[in-house]
């Protein structure tokens, strides 16, 4: 047994008797930890609130490689992104990045760059107005499929190298870019994007945080983003069901419409 020391933001956390809590931390360097605070549900514990979700902290726990569990020994709060947690619309967007990054982030495995890219846009999120947070969203998306491997080249066709044209070019998964109107697809399996969307998706990848508010996306591009930042790793990962946070946050939006 031996005690490791990481930063770490809290994805998860659930009840586990009267007293204790099972905790689950993303990782600077050691991927996605679970942890067990003993006493952290009584009311006069150690840790307070250093242990809510969407929280940056500073974390000691001791470590044996024959558990799944690890034990919690230290925490403090780095970054509570309290500014975040007292807005439901900002709450659920960052409520998404974080239970995105833990679904896709394995144990041991740093996950190239995950935890910096889910702190940075934390961050990011936390600095934008209400009105440019769904583009926090989906820029977190897009460059954390690239941070995985996975994000698809956006600026030039797979077949002819050039810049897609037509009123829609096809986006194929298992190529893992786009296809334009000088081919058919065939039986490939991806989706059609709009070429506005394409740009804008281009856009967002190549932004940076502090200009996100020059771009505009419409109501459409944003369905068609959502669907392929959420089915584009699916296919590749295996793991299809969608964060239980965006189906919150797409209720927050339509009462908004109203």
């Amino acid at each position: 047994m031996g005690l490791c020391s990481a930063s770490a933001v809290v994805s998860h956390t659930m009840r586990m008797s009267n007293s204790s809590k099972l905790v689950s931390l993303i990782t600077d360097h050691y991927g996605l930890v679970k942890v067990m605070a003993r006493g952290a549900r009584r009311p006069l514990s150690k840790y307070g609130a250093t242990l809510e979700p969407v929280t940056l902290i500073d974390c000691i726990y001791y470590y044996k490689n024959t558990r799944d569990i690890q034990t919690l020994s230290h925490a403090e709060i780095i970054e509570s992104f309290s500014d975040l947690k007292a807005d439901i619309q900002l709450f659920s967007i960052a409520s998404c990045m974080v239970e995105i990054a833990q679904s896709h982030t394995a144990p041991d495995d740093p996950s190239a760059g995950t935890f910096a890219l889910l702190v940075e846009s934390l961050d990011g999120l936390k600095k934008s107005s209400r009105m440019d947070a769904d583009k926090h969203l989906w820029q977190f998306m897009l460059r954390f499929l690239a941070a995985a491997g996975y994000c698809p080249a956006f600026d030039k066709c797979l077949k002819c190298g050039k810049k897609p044209r037509g009123k829609s070019v096809f986006l194929s998964y298992p190529d893992g870019g786009v296809i334009c109107s000088c081919t058919d697809p065939g039986d490939r399996f991806g989706i059609r994007v709009s070429p506005g969307s394409l740009r804008f998706m281009n856009d967002l990848m190549t932004s940076e945080v502090e200009d996100l508010a020059r771009l505009k996306m419409g109501r459409a591009q944003r369905a068609e983003i959502e669907h392929l930042t959420l089915q584009f790793p699916s296919y590749h990962t295996g793991y299809s069901r969608p964060p239980r946070s965006l189906a919150f946050l797409r209720r927050i939006m339509a009462e908004k419409k109203k």
